[in-house]
C-alpha cells in the first residue's frame, strides 16, 4: 500500500446533506437527544490495535475541526438554501468527541461505536467517522492494495457515463478507502469533457470547493426515521418528514427519499400535493427497473406527467448498471441522474494478485434512538433493515396491517 494522504482538518470534508439536515433539525427538533450506532455488515472485517489506535487519534482530533470564516462565506454564496441563522450556528459549532462518542475494540477485533447527544450537536459525526474507520482499516489491517491504475480507472468510468448520456455525481465520502482516493476521483471527474452526459458535482463540500464543482445531496433516512419515531407514526412518517423538509427549504433540495419504510408506504403518503412540491424521488434499495415502473405509474395515477420529474439512483451503482437504468428511464420518459459512491472511491485490486478484487468495507452508522423512542428503517431489501429487533417487528406488523408493506 502506498502512503496515504491525510484527510484535511476541515469541517467541509463532509457530505452536503448532513449540513442540510442539521439546519432542518435545528429548526424543528432543536432539543431532541439521539443515539447512533456503528453497524459492520461484514463480520469478517476485524480491526487490529494499530488501526484502533489510529481511529482513536483521528476522533480526538475532531475537537480542533471548526468552520472558518472562509468556509462560512463559501456556504453562504454556494448554498443559498442554508439560512443565515443556520450559518451563524455552524460558525460557532464545535465537535466534542470525548463526550459524544464511545468507542471500543473487543478481544475478537470487532469495533463498537456509539454516538450520543443532542441531535443538532451529533448529526455531523456520521460521515467523518465512517471515513476514518475505513482509512484506519485499510492502513493497518487490509494493506494488500495500492493506487496503481486508479486515475486511469476513474477517468474511464467517467467517460463511459458521459458518452452514455448519464448525468451523475460522486457520492463516495462515506465509503472511500481514504481521502487520497476520493481526492483523486473528484479531481479526475472535474476534468471530464462535456458530452451527451456530465458529472454534475460531488457530495463532498470540501472537494466541491477545491475543484470548483457543485456540492450536491438530497436527504438521509435518519430524517424520516426520527420523525416517525418522535411523532409516533409509521403510517404517516413519510408525509410528515416531507412537509417539514419543504417548510425548511421551500422547494430547494427537492428530492424525496422513498425507502425508509418501503416504497409502498412512501407512495401512499406521496399525494399530488406533495409530489407537486418535490422535483423527484430517490431510489436507494430494491430493483431499480421495477421502481421506474412504479414511479411512472404513481405520477400518472395522480395526474402528474412523469416527464416533469427526476429519479435519483444511488444504490450500489457502477457505470454499466447506471447505463442500463438510464435506458429504461428513457423508455418511460422519466428523467434520471445517478449518485455513485463505493464504485468510485473504493474499487481496488489486490496488490499481490491483481486478478482479485480488494473487498470494500460495508459499514454504516444508523440512528438508533430519539429520546426514549427506537428508530427503525425498513428497506426494500430486508438485509438492510436496521433498528431494535422488537421495534422493527412492530413497525412491520403495523404497516402490513394497513396494507403498506410488501
Amino acid at each position: 500500500m502506498a502512503s496515504a494522504e491525510p484527510a484535511p482538518q476541515s469541517i467541509l470534508d463532509q457530505d452536503l446533506y448532513k449540513f442540510c439536515m442539521q439546519q432542518a433539525v435545528l429548526e424543528h427538533y432543536p432539543d431532541v437527544v439521539v443515539e447512533y450506532g456503528f453497524i459492520n455488515r461484514d463480520p469478517s472485517m476485524r480491526f487490529n490495535q494499530a488501526a484502533f489506535t489510529q481511529l482513536q487519534k483521528d476522533i480526538a482530533h475532531m475537537e480542533h475541526t471548526t468552520a472558518t470564516n472562509k468556509d462560512i462565506e463559501y456556504l453562504k454564496h454556494t448554498c443559498p438554501y442554508l439560512s443565515a441563522e443556520y450559518l451563524q450556528f455552524l460558525a460557532s459549532y464545535r465537535f466534542n468527541p470525548t463526550v459524544d462518542i464511545a468507542c471500543s475494540l473487543d478481544a475478537m477485533g470487532a469495533l463498537e461505536l456509539k454516538i450520543m447527544g443532542k441531535w443538532t450537536q451529533v448529526i455531523l459525526y456520521e460521515i467523518p467517522l465512517l471515513s476514518m474507520i475505513s482509512s484506519a482499516y485499510f492502513s493497518h489491517v487490509d494493506t494488500d492494495w495500492n493506487y496503481t491504475g486508479q486515475l486511469e480507472k476513474i477517468t474511464a468510468k467517467g467517460l463511459q457515463l458521459v458518452d452514455a448520456s448519464c448525468e451523475f455525481a460522486e457520492f463516495g465520502t462515506r465509503r472511500r478507502r481514504d481521502f487520497k482516493t476520493q481526492n483523486m476521483v473528484v479531481c479526475a471527474l472535474s476534468q471530464l469533457h462535456c458530452g451527451p452526459g456530465q458529472c454534475i458535482g460531488t457530495s463532498n463540500v470540501y472537494l466541491a470547493r477545491k475543484y470548483n464543482m457543485k456540492p450536491v445531496g438530497t436527504v438521509g433516512h435518519e430524517w424520516t426515521m426520527a420523525i416517525a419515531a418522535l411523532e409516533g407514526t409509521y403510517e404517516n412518517g413519510n408525509s410528515l418528514a416531507l412537509r417539514k423538509w419543504h417548510a425548511t427549504f421551500k422547494g430547494s433540495l427537492g428530492i424525496a427519499l422513498t425507502d425508509t419504510f418501503g416504497t409502498t408506504a412512501f407512495f401512499a403518503n406521496f399525494d399530488r400535493q406533495l409530489a407537486s412540491l418535490y422535483a423527484g424521488v430517490r431510489h436507494d434499495s430494491g430493483d431499480p427497473f421495477q421502481f421506474i415502473e412504479r414511479v411512472h405509474a404513481h405520477y400518472t395515477k395522480i395526474g402528474i406527467s412523469p416527464a416533469t420529474k427526476t429519479i435519483v439512483f444511488s444504490d450500489g451503482l457502477d457505470p454499466e448498471k447506471a447505463i442500463r437504468v438510464r435506458k429504461y428511464c428513457a423508455k418511460y420518459a422519466v428523467n434520471c441522474s445517478f449518485g455513485i459512491g463505493t464504485n468510485f472511491t473504493n474499487d481496488f485490486l489486490c496488490a499481490s494478485d491483481p486478478t482479485k478484487q480488494s473487498k470494500a468495507a460495508n459499514i454504516v452508522i444508523k440512528l438508533l434512538k430519539c429520546g426514549d423512542k427506537y428508530c427503525v428503517k425498513l428497506s426494500d431489501v430486508t438485509s438492510k433493515h436496521t433498528g431494535d429487533a422488537c421495534e422493527v417487528e412492530r413497525a412491520q406488523t403495523s404497516l402490513t396491517r394497513l396494507g403498506l408493506l410488501d
